[in-house]
This record gives structure tokens, sequence and C-alpha cells, in this order.
């Protein structure tokens, strides 16, 4: 059966790297990461509308990319449900196996692991302000897998991930 991983987590938690490190790990896998959708759409600051149709572009490619029955790692917000509720949707429409992952350092970890971020093909700084709220606003999914980024290495989260969608 052909599957979807998802990785949530706040800002700073560890998603990126995490889901790189699975796609280094899986054969015939795509992976979507909204984040690079955004900053193709405008690098130079932040809003809402571009965060909106970043979704709507990682969407349209996750449903293309099922029709071709290629396995996903979707890299997305955890504060944000309807990403989470996107994902399930496509995943009942291809009869994916659907497996989320929630990255939750605590919040000072994220906001150390922010002031020594850096994204290249980004020109603004992300708040404090806003990194608070994205982590105190999580959607909490009943019986999701949960990390802490900062009590675990990134490969034994990978380890157990794999272990779990038997890969």
């Amino acid at each position: 059966m052909t599957k979807i991983i998802l990785i949530r987590g706040p800002i700073c938690a560890g998603k990126s790297t995490v889901a790189q490190e699975l796609l280094k790990n899986l054969k015939n896998c795509s992976l979507i990461d909204q984040d690079s959708f955004k900053r193709n759409i405008d690098f130079a600051k932040s809003s809402k509308w571009r965060a909106d149709l970043a979704f709507e572009t990682a969407l349209f490619l996750a449903d293309k990319l099922m029709n071709k029955r290629r396995t996903i790692i979707a890299d997305i917000h955890s504060s944000i449900k309807k990403q989470h509720e996107g994902y399930i949707a496509l995943a009942k429409k291809y009869k994916y196996a659907l497996f989320s992952y929630l990255l939750y350092p605590p919040l000072g970890v994220c906001l150390n692991r922010n002031k020594n971020r850096v994204i290249p093909d980004i020109k603004y700084k992300i708040s404090r302000q806003k990194i608070k709220k994205y982590w105190e606003k999580v959607h909490f999914v009943p019986r999701e897998k949960t990390f802490d980024t900062s009590k675990m290495k990134t490969k034994r989260i990978v380890r157990e991930i794999l272990a779990e969608v038997n890969f």
C-alpha cells in the first residue's frame, strides 16, 4: 500500500531536517515542503495570502503525485488544522495509508533554534511572537506519535518512523 507521511510541528521544531532525512532513506518518494512554495511566491515578507496559496499548491502537487502512486512526505505546520485535514482527504481519495508525526520540542528550544537559523532564500526574520503563537496553537491529533526533538536525535526519530511505516 502506498503511504503518506506527515511531519508536523511549530516553527523551528525540526520538521525540514526530519523530512529531508526521511527522503534520503526512501525510494520512489517525493517531499512536499510548503515553505519552499511560500519562498518562491515572495521571499521578502510573510503574508496570509501567500501561505494560503502555498498550501493550495502543495495539495495540488500531492494530488498529482498520489495519482502517480508516489510515496509522499509532507512537511506541514501543526497549528493550521486545515493543512492536516487536506492531506487526510487526499489519503482517503487515493486509499493511501496515512502516518502523522508531531515534532514538539519546548518553546525555548524553538526560540533558541531561530537565533541560529539560516534560510538562504528568505529575506525576513521570523519573530519570537510568531514562533510562540505557532507553538501555542498546535493542533493535537489523537494517537499521533509525538517527538521532542530537543531530546532525540534526527536519525533516531527517522529510524522510529521508518520502522512504524514498515520501510
